[in-house]
Parts: structure tokens; C-alpha cells; sequence
């Protein structure tokens, strides 16, 4: 799949965020979520509805808590999805724990992928001890080399932390620290088409100069758009299908289980 312009239909890609497996898999987190329940629902879905995906990209917090068991479970459930999948740190995450855990397993922690038209890069937005993100200069830096050595393919850039403001106050708080100088790399290549990021807990989708700004929902729990503090939605647990296509064109949706979970909740 790396020779440009073979691909005459679009490449299919999924994208999935904010795993949070937990360290066991029957835990449930605070809010009574069972993680490895939901993410095997999803997946379910995934594989009923779309029965032809190119790659998968799983946008950082595969975990809640860095442990290799929850990380070896992430693997064994991605790995009933019918195509390549490649995965990035959130600030959940231990980004070296990550990648020694998953090293020869189905999940790939590369940052560039060639797929036919398109080059997507895979950044490490994570701070060790934060809830925010921030890209180092050695983050930047591949960044703009990528770009720069493939000015003919349309990019797409895949991160953790959302790099505007989503309109939620407490999330805006800890997005993407340093987004001005992720702008000054995008803004001096104009064949970026698309920026994927995670963490918000919710669909979004933006443009900025012509460039596509979208978020999945997580494969748990949603946080309701425009809270003030901490405050969950209703909504399911959800992914986002994206096509691109030779010419540029990014065509998505997002899907939602039918109904949420009835999760068990702590302590009942």
C-alpha cells in the first residue's frame, strides 16, 4: 500500500480514543464503567458495520492505569480487528511501558505511516505527570521533517490532546499547552488535510484554514459538551470511520453502541 495514487477508492481508517482499560479486567473505574466490557462492544460493532478497514488508529489512553497486563488486554482485544492497528500515548499512558509491552504484538507504535496519497504522522502529545499536552521539539521537529520530505502526499496528523479549544471550559484547560507552535509547523505545509485527536471524551469536528479538526468519542464513557467541571453524557461508547480519499477529501462519520451499557456500578 505504499505507491502513490494505486488506491483509486478511498483508504478506510477507524479511529478509536480513550480506551482506559483498567489494570484488571473486571475493575471498574470511579464512575462505574467497566472499560473491557465496553471496548468489546465496540469492537463488536466495529466488525458488524465495517467489514473493510485499511488501518486502525487508537489515539492515546489505551489505559487507565500503565500496567503491562492492561496493555496485553488492549492487544488481545484490538486484535480482533480485520486490519493493521497503530497506537499513540495519552497522558494515561506510559509511552515506553507502552511500546516495550506491545513490541511484536498486533499493535504498531510507529509515527509514520505511507499509505498510498496519504502520509499520517503519530505524535506524542504526553507529559509525564500531566493532565495537558505538550509536544517536545523532538516531537515538532519529526513533525515538520515528515511534511517536509513528502510535500506531494496529503497528511493527516494524529495526536492525544486537542489542539483548539473544544468548547469545553474544564477540557480546554488541559488540551494541547503548546498548540501555537503545532500551528507554526501545519501553517508552512499546505497539503495537511486533517488533525485526529483524543482526550475530549467527545465527537468534534472543526475546521481551521481548511483543515479538518476531529475528535472521537471514547469507547467508554462521554463528557457532556460545554460542562463547566467534570460532568458525563448520556451518549454511548462510540468510534469515528474516515475516508480519504485520493484527491484530499476526508469524508467521516461517528458511531454510537445502540445504547449505553448498564454498567455496574461501584459498590452495588
Amino acid at each position: 500500500m505504499s505507491d502513490m495514487g494505486a488506491h483509486v477508492s478511498p483508504l478506510r481508517i477507524l479511529q478509536i480514543t480513550d480506551l482506559h482499560l483498567c489494570p484488571q479486567p473486571g475493575d471498574v473505574m470511579g464512575s462505574g464503567i467497566n472499560t473491557d466490557d465496553s471496548l468489546q462492544r465496540v469492537l463488536a460493532q466495529v466488525k458488524r458495520q465495517e467489514p473493510h478497514l485499511d488501518r486502525a488508529l487508537v489515539t492515546g489512553d489505551l489505559v487507565h492505569d500503565p500496567v503491562p497486563e492492561a496493555y496485553q488486554r488492549a492487544s488481545k482485544q484490538l486484535n480482533a480487528l480485520p486490519c493493521p492497528v497503530h497506537c499513540l500515548p495519552g497522558n494515561h499512558d506510559d509511552a515506553d511501558l507502552m511500546e516495550d509491552t506491545l513490541a511484536g504484538s498486533n499493535l504498531h507504535c510507529g509515527k509514520i505511516l505511507s499509505l498510498d496519497d496519504w502520509l499520517v504522522v503519530l505524535l506524542n502529545s504526553a507529559v509525564p505527570e500531566g493532565s495537558h499536552g505538550r509536544l517536545e521539539d523532538t516531537e515538532l521537529d519529526l513533525l515538520e521533517e515528515s511534511l517536509s520530505r513528502h510535500p506531494a502526499r496529503h497528511a493527516l496528523i494524529c495526536l492525544h490532546h486537542p489542539v483548539i479549544p473544544v468548547g469545553t471550559p474544564w477540557m480546554d484547560r488541559i488540551g494541547l499547552r503548546n498548540a501555537d507552535d503545532f500551528w507554526g509547523v501545519i501553517d508552512q505545509h499546505d497539503k495537511v488535510r486533517g488533525v485526529l485527536f483524543g482526550h475530549a471524551h467527545q465527537a468534534v469536528d472543526q475546521t481551521r484554514n481548511g483543515v479538518r479538526l476531529l475528535c472521537a468519542p471514547s469507547t467508554g464513557a462521554q463528557f457532556a459538551p460545554g460542562s463547566q467541571t467534570v460532568r458525563l453524557d448520556d451518549l454511548p461508547p462510540g468510534y469515528r470511520r474516515l475516508d480519504l480519499f485520493p484527491d484530499g477529501r476526508i469524508h467521516t462519520r461517528v458511531e454510537y453502541l445502540p445504547q449505553a451499557p448498564a454498567w455496574r456500578l461501584c459498590g452495588s
